[in-house]
């Protein structure tokens, strides 16, 4: 494996263990599990720009039923 390939993917495991509190040290020790949980991550962040903007979208005055569940969900997480 080239050297910067490492660095790149010890960089990643690095910043996937300081993002998630259910991680260790002893975790993501095979750079399969590494691309599962970057992935898993992108595809949350993905889900969480979705919502943000239909809940946007709510608020701006569209009448849509996407628009309001994501609406109510934000409003569900805020009072938490």
């Amino acid at each position: 494996m080239d050297i910067n390939e490492l660095a790149k993917q010890m960089r990643e495991r690095a910043l996937l263990i300081e993002g998630d509190e259910q991680l260790d040290e002893t975790s993501l020790r095979d750079f399969s599990e590494i691309k599962v949980a970057k992935e898993a991550k992108l595809k949350r962040i993905e889900d969480i720009k979705k919502l943000h903007f239909n809940a946007g979208r709510w608020v701006g005055g569209a009448k849509d039923w996407t628009a309001r569940k994501a609406f109510e969900q934000m409003q569900a997480q805020e009072s938490v």
